[in-house]
């Protein structure tokens, strides 16, 4: 065994093959945990994006006659108004459609829809 001041060589190449051993383990192991834990973040994400809890604001626009503009509304009116598709629309490209009197919003993620109306002629 070679001496080299204090610490023979073949001690220094031990502990260098130690640490570069423990370093590759180390890397591999934050690589693996950071993977996983992204995956239990999407799955948790997924799992709370119900449709009991979705973000969906409507707004219901009701064109008055008097002031020649559409007005918010806080019901869908009943009788007496046509629902204006060319007019509405979702903000983050949602889909908004009448069907059988009643407006559904076809939608995965936040979003403010407008529906108009106006009166019937």
């Amino acid at each position: 065994m070679k001496k080299n001041g204090f610490v023979s060589t073949t001690l220094i190449y031990t502990f260098f093959i130690i640490f570069l051993a423990l370093m590759i383990f180390l890397i591999n192991s934050y690589s693996k945990n950071r993977f996983m834990l992204n995956e239990y973040k999407d799955k948790i994400k997924d799992s709370y994006f119900t449709s009991d809890n979705l973000d969906l604001n409507l707004y219901f626009m009701v064109y008055n006659e008097v002031t020649k503009e559409y007005e918010l509304e806080y019901n869908m009116p009943k009788q007496g108004y046509v629902y204006k598709e060319d007019y509405s629309y979702c903000k983050n490209g949602s889909q908004i459609v009448m069907e059988d009197g009643k407006i559904k919003v076809k939608t995965s993620k936040k979003d403010s829809c407008y529906a108009y109306f106006e009166k019937e002629k």
